[in-house]
C-alpha cells in the first residue's frame, strides 16, 4: 500500500501542476476571448501577455504549483500557516510573473477567498490514506490554523477527504455516483467541524441537480468559474464527475471555459493523478512541463 500510495501522491502533484500548465493560458478569459485569441487550446500554450497577466511560456505553471510546493516544504509533517506564508512570500519575491500584476499578500496569506491554498489538503489526505494520522487529527489540525476563513476550512476538509478515498480506489471500479455521494457526505462533515459558513454545501447542492448537463452550464452555475472558492471546488467536482476516465479530455474541456482555469486545472489534475497515477498523463504534455523535476524532488523529500 505504501508504495501505491507513494506513486499514487507523486502522481497527483504531478497532474495538479500539469493540469495548471494546461490551463493557465485561458485564465480569466471568456470562452469567446479563447476562441478569437487560440482557437482552441487543446495542449500546452504559451500564456500571452494582457493587462492582468505577464506573458509565460508553454509548459510554465503559476501560483497553484507554487502554493503546492510552499505547502509540502512547511509539512512537518502537516502545514502551518506560518511556514507556508514564508515560503509562499519567498517565491513571490522571486518569480513575480507567476502572479497577476496586482498580486499583493495580505495576512493570512489566502487571496481569491483561498482557493489557490486548498493544497494544504495534499499532505494531510496522504497521512490519512496512510493511517499516519486519524480522521479526527486532521479535524484538529485543519481547527488549529487561525485566522483562516470558514469557507477555506470546508474547501480543504472536502477536498483532502475525497483525495485520500481516490488514493486507495481502483480506477476501474471508480464508481461516479458513490463520488458525488461522499462528497455531499463530506460537505456535512465540514459543516460540522467548521460551522456558520454555508456557501459551500449550496454551491454543491445547486450543481449537483445539473451534472448531466453540459461543462458550460455548470460553469454558468458557478459564477462563470470566478474566483470564489465554492464555485471553484462545485465546478473541478463537476468536471471531474463528467470526465473521469479521460485526463486530456477533462482539462480541454475545462480550459476553454476559462474563468479561475488555472485553479480549475490544477485541482481537476490532481484527482486524475490520485485516482490513476501517473499513467494518466500524456507522455507529450508531461515531458514540456517545467517544474517536474521540481515537484517530484518535493513530494520525495516529504513523503521520504
Amino acid at each position: 500500500m505504501n508504495v501505491i500510495l507513494n506513486d499514487r501522491f507523486l502522481a497527483s502533484c504531478l497532474a495538479a501542476s500539469l493540469g495548471e500548465s494546461m490551463a493557465l493560458p485561458a485564465e480569466g478569459m471568456t470562452p469567446e476571448q479563447i476562441k478569437h485569441t487560440f482557437g482552441k487550446i487543446e495542449s500546452l500554450a504559451a500564456r500571452p501577455e494582457s493587462d492582468t497577466f505577464y506573458a509565460l511560456p508553454a509548459g510554465s505553471t503559476a501560483r497553484q504549483t507554487e502554493a503546492m510546493l510552499a505547502v509540502l516544504k512547511a509539512s512537518r509533517p502537516l502545514p502551518d500557516l506560518q511556514g507556508f506564508a514564508f515560503n509562499i512570500k519567498d517565491s513571490f519575491n522571486r518569480f513575480q510573473m507567476l502572479w497577476p500584476k496586482s498580486a499583493t499578500f495580505p495576512w493570512p496569506p489566502f487571496p481569491d477567498e483561498g482557493h489557490y491554498t486548498f493544497a494544504f489538503a495534499l499532505p494531510a489526505a496522504y497521512r490519512l490514506c496512510a493511517g499516519k494520522n486519524s480522521v479526527s487529527d486532521i479535524a484538529d489540525w485543519l481547527k488549529s490554523l487561525s485566522p483562516v476563513s470558514v469557507v477555506w476550512q470546508q474547501g480543504v476538509w472536502i477536498y483532502l477527504r475525497l483525495l485520500s478515498d481516490l488514493f486507495k480506489t481502483d480506477a476501474e471500479h471508480f464508481d461516479r455516483i458513490a463520488f458525488v455521494q461522499k462528497a455531499m457526505e463530506y460537505a456535512d462533515e465540514a459543516e460540522s467541524h467548521f460551522p456558520h459558513d454555508y456557501k459551500m454545501k449550496r454551491r454543491m447542492q445547486l450543481t449537483e441537480p445539473l451534472l448531466s448537463q453540459p461543462l458550460d452550464v455548470v460553469a454558468s452555475a458557478c459564477g462563470d468559474i470566478n474566483n470564489n472558492a465554492d464555485n471553484v471546488l462545485a465546478f473541478v467536482g463537476s468536471a471531474f464527475f463528467k470526465h473521469h476516465n479521460s485526463f486530456e479530455q477533462a482539462l480541454t474541456a475545462t480550459t476553454n471555459l476559462g474563468g479561475t482555469s488555472g485553479a480549475v486545472g490544477f485541482y481537476l489534475g490532481s484527482l486524475f493523478g490520485a485516482l490513476h497515477g501517473k499513467s494518466v498523463m500524456p507522455d507529450s504534455w508531461l515531458g514540456k512541463l517545467k517544474v517536474k523535476e521540481s515537484v517530484e524532488a518535493a513530494v520525495f523529500n516529504y513523503a521520504h
